[in-house]
């Protein structure tokens, strides 16, 4: 997939995104109004597709509307677009197997009904939707402005195969707890973008202020932290911290807590150094012990089987580790 579109209009050459690493803050904002307004059922796929080229390009879409042969070029340039949606199959999702991976990221971006591949017609006879492709790791609002203060948000990026994230562990964590709440958006904006030292309660009296944010803001700010976490756990090798199928486990969710502090109990610091430590060392070092405990029951001849009850990993990664 292109990260953008090549537009030659009135003899200017445009460069129109076609990834979420080459929105501005702005395209970002307004793009994420438009998925809403999808989601509300307000407005279809294809319109979203629309607007977004008449936004970036600063055209009046009824203005197409009265020319057939202007809306066909305009649809014909909306269906270069990929990469704000994504089609799921919810009970078919095994209809793409054995797909190279072109085909199947055609299948995932392509309608059905559009979709120049064989299996096109069987795609068209089972359910399907779309929802979005929020699966990235960057920081799309870097600043936001809260009445007449700036706020600065965390840094994540990729540079050079490499990843950064200036969020610390227990921030992470609190945020990652209101994270599908859409009532606790203004507290997980001001956790995310909490000045200074990072303190659970000084984000819960700083939330008052992001009240006064816009809906299109906060959505936006929770959509980017969960493209964020969404690469971190299908993208990178932390996605065997998703792997856990039992209470037992210390995966991301809200007993995250509970492996923070653990680390204070071995010995990693204090409980204000552990709160402190950056998200991904804190990650890594619960993929450590993971790995570990695997590899310690192993060698104390549990078998496979066995190391599955107690840890709740699947076997095949128990397999895998070992």
């Amino acid at each position: 997939m292109n990260p953008v579109i090549t537009l030659i209009h009135q003899g200017n050459t445009y460069e129109i995104p076609n990834s979420w690493y080459h929105l501005s803050p702005g395209q970002f904002q307004c793009l994420v109004e438009s998925l809403l307004e999808l989601f509300q059922g307000k407005i279809s796929p294809v319109m979203l597709r629309l607007r977004y080229i008449c936004d970036m390009m600063h055209w009046k879409l009824d203005k197409f509307s009265r020319d057939e042969e202007l809306l066909a070029d305009l649809l014909a340039l909306a269906e270069q677009v990929r990469f704000p949606l994504i089609i799921r199959y919810p009970d078919h999702e095994d209809i793409l197997e054995g797909l190279s991976d072109k085909d199947y990221e055609t299948c995932r971006r392509v309608d059905p009904f559009r979709n120049p591949l064989p299996i096109a017609a069987a795609l068209q006879k089972v359910d399907y939707k779309y929802t979005a492709d929020l699966n990235f790791f960057a920081q799309l609002l870097p600043e936001i402005k809260v009445g007449d203060q700036n706020y600065k948000g965390y840094t994540a990026r990729i540079a050079h195969g490499a990843l950064t994230c200036s969020l610390t562990a227990l921030q992470y964590i609190d945020a990652y707890t209101f994270i599908n709440n859409p009532d606790s958006q203004p507290l997980l904006a001001a956790i995310l973008y909490y000045p200074g030292t990072y303190s659970s309660e000084g984000s819960q009296r700083l939330a008052d202020q992001f009240l006064t944010l816009p809906a299109k803001t906060l959505m936006a700010i929770t959509m980017n932290f969960q493209a964020i976490c969404n690469f971190l756990f299908t993208k990178t090798e932390f996605s065997l911290l998703t792997k856990f199928q039992s209470q037992k486990s210390k995966r991301i969710t809200t007993d995250s807590a509970d492996a923070l502090y653990d680390l204070s109990a071995d010995g990693l610091g204090n409980v204000e150094q552990v709160e402190q430590m950056n998200v991904l060392t804190y990650l890594r070092i619960l993929r450590k012990k993971t790995i570990d405990a695997v590899r310690r029951l192993h060698a104390m001849d549990y078998g496979t089987a066995k190391i599955a009850e107690e840890l709740g990993l699947p076997i095949n990664i128990i397999d895998a580790i070992l």
